[in-house]
C-alpha cells in the first residue's frame, strides 16, 4: 500500500515538472539512451512527444523503462504512445533488460530534423548470439492504422547483427544511432 502511494507521489512529481517545465527538452539530431533518466521532450507532429526514462531495481532485477506519452496543446492530455509490432503487439511502456552483466535488450531515441524514431537492440542472454535490431517512428494515426492509437511508434525496419561479429547490445545501439544521426 506504502510502495503505490510512493510510487503515484513520484509519478504525479515527475509529471507536474513536464507540464511547469521542468523536463528537458532534447535538441534536434539528440540521441537519448535509457540511460539518461527523467523526463525529455521533442516538439513534433504540431505537438510535444514526452518520454519518461526511469529505472526498476530489486535483488534480483534491473530493468530501465521508457514510456513515451503525446501533448497535442499545452495543458491537453497526454495520450501514451505505443510501440507497435504488429496489429496484435504494442507495448506502453518499453524495458531493457540484463541478465547478470550482460544487457540483452536496450534501445535509443533519435531525433533528426521533423522526426523522432527509437531504436531497439536485443539479443539472446548467455552465450554469443545474433543481435536483432527494429526501427520505429512516431506516426499519427492513418487509413492504414485507423482503429489504433491516435500516435504510435510505427515499425520502420528490422535487420540483424551476426553472432560471429561479436557485438554487445550497446556497441551496436551505438553504430545504429550514429550512423541515423549522420545522414
Amino acid at each position: 500500500m506504502i510502495h503505490n502511494v510512493v510510487k503515484s507521489l513520484l509519478l504525479a512529481g515527475a509529471l507536474s515538472l513536464a507540464v511547469h517545465g521542468g523536463a528537458s527538452a532534447a535538441p534536434a539530431g539528440a540521441t537519448v539512451s535509457s540511460q539518461q533518466q527523467g523526463m525529455h521532450q521533442w516538439s513534433v507532429l504540431k505537438g510535444k512527444l514526452i518520454l519518461v526514462n526511469g529505472t526498476y531495481q530489486d535483488t534480483t532485477s534491473y530493468k530501465r523503462s521508457l514510456t513515451f506519452y503525446f501533448e497535442s496543446k499545452p495543458g491537453g492530455e497526454w495520450l501514451h504512445v505505443p510501440v507497435v509490432d504488429s496489429a496484435s503487439e504494442q507495448e506502453l511502456t518499453w524495458f531493457s533488460i540484463s541478465q547478470g552483466e550482460q544487457t540483452v535488450a536496450d534501445a535509443a531515441v533519435v531525433a533528426r530534423g521533423d522526426a523522432v524514431e527509437l531504436v531497439v537492440a536485443e539479443t539472446k542472454p548467455g552465450k554469443s548470439a545474433p543481435i536483432a535490431v527494429r526501427w520505429y517512428r512516431l506516426a499519427e494515426s492513418d487509413d492504414d492504422n485507423p482503429d489504433g492509437p491516435a500516435y504510435y511508434f510505427k515499425k520502420l525496419s528490422a535487420t540483424s547483427y551476426p553472432a560471429k561479429a561479436r557485438l554487445t547490445v550497446e556497441q551496436v545501439l551505438k553504430k545504429e544511432t550514429s550512423s541515423r544521426s549522420s545522414k
